[in-house]
């Protein structure tokens, strides 16, 4: 069987794709995977099936995603596919209305974070969900990887009448052990020996609101606390802005795509992700299972991971 696995923007062979692709190649499939590849930072070879480029964006209201629907329509004539795999919310529209148009099943859709979630806006919590509801009559097996989507998906009509199902977790190997010299480490970082260190590792988009923990540092009266920040974005130059205002241009510490996060996590004294929405945070796991004290805000996703002053704390 021929499967289409359709992602959003791709920038690594990460662990969450491998448990895709492996497995389906184990059971004797062929997996041709779209998606935009063209912020990729890794070795593209890695990837141990074909690769289609599709014009897609996170943005639902970005035209481009129309010549992305017609991308996918198109690949799934030239390869033939037999079934579809989705995930992300926009991946999961594009591919779901694409496999309908070719009339294409079974089509499984992971959601990794439905965008209606408690909390949002009402163009979210109206639109977005009635589209969800919808497109659920064309979908035959639904994942969902938190309690909040899991609720939410037991009220819509699959096409192949089944229950979805909930399997927390997108990809972690836990009982990592990570042999660093936490010293030398933050020596190669810039960060001084004694600082109280936070870390966090996410994209920079206005999603992560990593915002407020700059503002929050400005308001210790502790001036030796830095702040790790793993990743890169759009986001980026207006948080470098807000920390060269509030003088903190030295303790936050803008890292860029890391291959060594773990290591760095290793070396720092608690985790942090202030998100207004998640699925389930990888890193968060990651963090959990390194040991390191972690603190999130009070939303999907973190909730299902952290009992608030059990094995964390969770913040408004």
């Amino acid at each position: 069987m021929k499967v289409l696995m359709v992602t959003n923007k791709v920038r690594t062979y990460a662990l969450g794709f491998q448990n895709v692709i492996i497995p389906l190649q184990e059971m004797g499939h062929t997996v041709i995977w779209a998606a935009d590849f063209s912020y990729f930072i890794g070795v593209k070879e890695e990837i141990p099936c074909i690769t289609e480029q599709i014009e897609i964006n996170t943005n639902p209201f970005k035209l481009c995603n129309i010549l992305a629907y017609q991308q996918l329509k198109d690949i799934i004539k030239k390869h033939k596919i037999d079934a579809v795999y989705c995930s992300t919310p926009i991946g999961g529209v594009l591919a779901r209305c694409a496999a309908k148009k070719q009339k294409i099943f079974p089509v499984i859709y992971a959601a990794h974070g439905f965008l209606f979630f408690k909390g949002a806006p009402l163009l979210n919590r109206t639109l977005y969900k009635w589209v969800e509801f919808m497109l659920a009559h064309w979908t035959d097996v639904l994942i969902t990887i938190n309690k909040e989507d899991y609720e939410a998906a037991r009220k819509f009509k699959l096409r192949s009448k089944r229950s979805p199902y909930l399997v927390h977790g997108a990809g972690v190997n836990v009982g990592i052990s990570i042999d660093v010299d936490k010293n030398r480490k933050r020596i190669e970082l810039g960060i001084p020996q004694d600082a109280f260190v936070i870390v966090s590792a996410s994209e920079l988009n206005k999603n992560k609101n990593i915002k407020v923990v700059i503002e929050a540092i400005s308001q210790l009266e502790d001036k030796n606390v830095f702040y790790a920040i793993c990743g890169a974005g759009e986001e980026e130059n207006a948080l470098r802005k807000i920390a060269d205002k509030l003088n903190l241009s030295k303790n936050i510490l803008f890292l860029g795509y890391r291959t060594d996060v773990l290591e760095i996590m290793s070396c720092a004294d608690v985790f942090v992700m202030s998100s207004f929405r998640e699925g389930i945070p990888r890193a968060l796991l990651e963090a959990m299972d390194l040991g390191l004290p972690c603190v999130g805000s009070r939303t999907r996703g973190l909730t299902d991971l952290i009992e608030d002053g059990v094995s964390g704390y969770l913040c408004n």
